[in-house]
């Protein structure tokens, strides 16, 4: 099976890249920096036409792709007011937009029949996210495209899943998590790749303690805002 990850340099990413190269698989990496298996360099927020260009035929030559995994994201943290302009910019740019374009390119002739295409979204698609607005919006914007994608897809026998986990002990999560944080309570990258390559659900949310909170954010929106707002917000600087 060929498997194609954005970030899978670390966190997250690298741990589905390791899980699929322990079964067999041969596994594609996109990242800014070298990541395991095959590793094309790219950025997902470049505005660079001519690496767009070289990422599409790059994408032809080593595809089709059976597993598409977009991992790739970035948060700004902090009041929205006071986060730089370019910052936003930037969040959904790597987020959402650079995904929309990477998958345009993948579905004209680089994704497999019977291909599996996994969005990475995030929790706080179910919840208010006070101290990261734009990352929110971002992840929003990624799971609004993959259920329009869903039954367009699935015409072409292409499985659109949409994964949510909850905060990981990941680089990502200590690079914008307030300082001072502890990572007790955090799943494993490596736990929640297991439960997302596993799952054939549409939307997947990994382990107990984020799938309560899924239901809190639907029973209870405002509550559940309002923890998120402490568990956040509150402890920026």
């Amino acid at each position: 099976m060929k498997v194609l990850i954005t970030g899978g340099a670390s966190g997250f990413g690298a741990a589905v890249a390791s899980a699929c190269a322990a079964r067999g698989d041969i596994v594609y990496v996109l990242d800014r920096v070298p990541g395991p298996g095959v590793f094309h360099a790219h950025d997902m927020a470049s505005p660079d036409l001519a690496a767009w260009a070289a990422l599409a035929d790059w994408l032809a030559a080593q595809g089709p792709f059976d597993l598409v995994v977009l991992s790739a994201g970035i948060s700004a943290t902090g009041r929205f007011e006071d986060i730089p302009l370019q910052d936003h910019h930037k969040v959904t740019a790597v987020n959402l937009a650079g995904v929309i374009r990477l998958v345009q390119m993948l579905e004209k002739d680089a994704l497999a029949p019977g291909a599996r295409l996994v969005f990475i979204a995030s929790l706080s698609c179910f919840t208010g996210y006070p101290g990261a607005a734009s990352y929110a919006a971002s992840k929003d914007g990624l799971a609004g495209f993959a259920r329009s994608l869903r039954a367009p897809m699935r015409k072409r026998g292409v499985r659109v899943q949409l994964a949510c986990p909850g905060p990981m002990d990941t680089p990502h999560a200590t690079r914008y998590a307030p300082e001072g944080s502890s990572a007790k309570g955090r799943m494993s990258p490596e736990r929640a790749a297991q439960a997302v390559l596993r799952s054939r659900s549409f939307v997947v949310v990994p382990g107990l303690g984020p799938k309560l909170a899924v239901l809190a954010g639907r029973v209870a929106p405002q509550s559940m805002t309002r923890l998120m707002g402490r568990v956040l917000f509150s402890k920026l600087k």
